[in-house]
Order: structure tokens, then C-alpha cells, then sequence
């Protein structure tokens, strides 16, 4: 399961920087990339973090997986997991290492198109593994934690994919990328399980009139996380828990929604 929770640390990782703006044009992650792969988006996310973002007119997203994995294993990077489930029904995602850095590799089809972004960051910012119980972390778990938020912070909920109940709104972005895409994300924080988000939002979105809906659950060591996605007219929506990282026995819950207008 291992794969699994790399993949959806990446999903995240990716989600986060969708949503983010103003950001500063960064290296391509890889060289020698096809000639007929657009480059529609480089992004310096910051902290030695980047984005690369391709097109390419074909729905084969596993062939576009395999073309640019390929091309970093001719550059030296090694795969150290991959996820052999499905998005919309196409099989994605990819993760590798070189020294001290770490690539994510994922493609997604939208009509015709396929959309393949890779995202590079140092290794040591990807959490698979439990924290070490050295004697700093025990020091840190001995410390008054904070009390969990108990109101919103600005922002909006989506209409159409309603909020979880009694939870509270602890992040928000929005971006428009060119003329006919926009993006949103929002961070909920609850103390429910990640089972009952799950079937939550599986009635949820089918009662609001959601399509392809894919859900999986993901668990490793006791930690248990969800993947949700959908299609809804010309939106993509995915969901995603993971264990709060400020509150204890608290998790978040984290959606985006893109939409196309064109």
C-alpha cells in the first residue's frame, strides 16, 4: 500500500499547486521531452519545488505515462512507486527518485487531450513512512496541542459538491489559468472518519448529478485516506483526505474542482 499513499501525497502536492498564483516561470523537470508534448506550464512553487505542465492530443494517458517516465529513467531517475488504479477510467501515476530529489508523474484525459504534469521536489519533503520516535518528537508530543478552529476562514463552498458536515473551512484558493479554466481547492477539517467522508460524498455527488464516480479507499500502518473522483458537464472533481498534521485524531479534507468554460 505503500504506492498507494505516495501517490496520493503527489495527487495532493499537485492539487496545491494548481490553486496557487503569481508563482514565477520554473525548469522544465525533465529533457528531451517529445516533440509533439505541449508545454503549456512551468511554475517555481518555491523551496526547490517545481511544476511542468504538457498537452498532448491523444487519449492513450497510459502511453503519455510511459513516454515520460521513460524519459527520466534515460536521465537517471529510478521508480520507487507507482498506483495501478484508475481515474475516470485511465490508469495514472507515477512516482521517482535521483539523489536527493523526488519527480511525480501523473496524466489525466479531458475529451481529446491529455494533460500530463510533473511536479520535482526534495525527497525529504515526501512523508511515506511514520514519524521517527526519536527523542525530538517525543518532546513535540508532550507540548499542549492547539484546539482545532471552530470557524471558517474566507471563501466559499461548491455548490454541487456539498460541504461535510460540522466541518469547518480552513483553506481556499482560486485561480483562472488562461481565458477558459477555473480552478478551485478548499481545506475542510473534521473529526469523523475517513469511511463516513467517503460514503458521504459517493451519495453526495451522485445525488447532485456527478458522473464517473471512482472512490478508493487507501491504508497503510493504520492510516487510512480516501481518493474521490468525478465528471459533472465540464467540470473534474477530485477529494482527498489525509490525517491532520496540526490537530490530533482530526483530518482534513481536501476538494478541487476544475471547470472549463471554452
Amino acid at each position: 500500500m505503500a504506492s498507494n499513499k505516495m501517490y496520493l501525497f503527489v495527487l495532493l502536492m499537485i492539487i496545491g499547486a494548481m490553486a496557487l498564483s503569481g508563482c514565477s516561470s520554473g525548469d522544465p523537470a525533465v529533457d528531451d521531452i517529445p516533440s509533439d508534448y505541449e508545454e503549456t506550464r512551468s511554475i517555481n512553487l518555491g523551496d526547490n519545488i517545481s511544476l511542468t505542465q504538457y498537452e498532448i492530443e491523444t487519449q492513450d494517458s497510459s502511453q503519455v505515462l510511459n513516454d515520460l517516465q521513460q524519459t527520466a529513467e534515460s536521465e537517471g531517475w529510478e521508480v520507487i512507486a507507482d498506483w495501478e488504479g484508475d481515474f475516470a477510467g485511465y490508469k495514472v501515476g507515477v512516482a521517482l527518485g535521483k539523489d536527493d530529489r523526488i519527480m511525480g508523474i501523473n496524466t489525466a484525459v479531458n475529451g481529446n487531450i491529455t494533460t500530463a504534469t510533473v511536479i520535482t521536489g526534495p525527497r525529504k519533503g515526501v512523508n511515506v513512512a511514520d514519524m521517527n520516535n526519536d527523542g525530538t518528537s517525543s518532546q513535540v508530543a508532550e507540548e499542549e496541542p492547539d484546539a482545532p478552529p471552530t470557524t471558517d476562514v474566507d471563501g466559499q463552498d461548491f455548490a454541487d459538491a456539498p460541504r461535510y458536515p460540522d466541518s469547518v473551512r480552513t483553506d481556499y484558493a482560486s485561480l483562472t489559468t488562461g481565458s477558459d479554466v477555473t480552478q478551485e481547492k478548499v481545506h475542510y477539517l473534521t473529526s469523523d472518519n475517513p469511511e463516513d467522508v467517503k460514503e458521504f460524498y459517493e451519495n453526495e455527488l451522485e445525488a447532485q448529478g456527478w458522473e464517473n464516480i471512482q472512490s478508493q479507499m487507501l491504508t497503510e500502518k493504520g492510516d487510512v485516506r480516501i481518493y474521490v473522483a468525478a465528471t459533472k458537464d465540464s467540470k473534474t472533481l477530485e477529494i482527498g483526505t489525509q490525517p491532520s498534521s496540526d490537530y490530533a485524531e482530526m483530518n482534513e479534507i481536501i476538494i478541487y474542482v476544475e471547470m472549463r468554460t471554452g
